[in-house]
């Protein structure tokens, strides 16, 4: 399951990217509110596989990650975290938006990060 997690908090950060970007376009579709809770759902089955497979040893998991690929996830992480507190947003009006993909990327770079350590670990 931690390949298959890692696998799915890859694609709902760059699920969640995509929809970042559209805030910077105009005339964002009305549907883009609704498109991005759909990785936010995600979260759940994320949050859930990676806690009951690493628990106590999720700092010990997060150690066996590469270091580039460490730095890389935290700036991703990083800018997910200032959407989500809204020092960087889209277009007014998207501010929302914004901040619910925000979240959700920082949320799923989190138990990504650590389902690669499980990966490298073996378990």
């Amino acid at each position: 399951m931690s390949r298959g997690t890692v696998v799915v908090a890859t694609a709902a950060v760059l699920w969640c990217v995509f929809v970042i970007a559209t805030t910077y376009l105009p005339g964002v579709p009305a549907f883009a509110l609704l498109t991005v809770y759909l990785p936010g759902f995600l979260v759940v089955p994320v949050f859930v596989a990676t806690l009951l497979r690493a628990r106590s040893q999720a700092i010990f998991c997060l150690a066996h990650v590469p270091k580039p690929l460490l730095v890389g996830g935290f700036l991703v992480a990083l800018g997910g975290w200032l959407f989500s507190c809204g020092a960087l947003r889209g277009l007014p009006g998207t501010e929302t938006l914004s901040a619910v993909a925000g979240l959700v990327i920082v949320l799923h770079v989190a138990f990504g990060l650590i389902a690669i350590g499980m990966v490298r670990l073996g378990r």
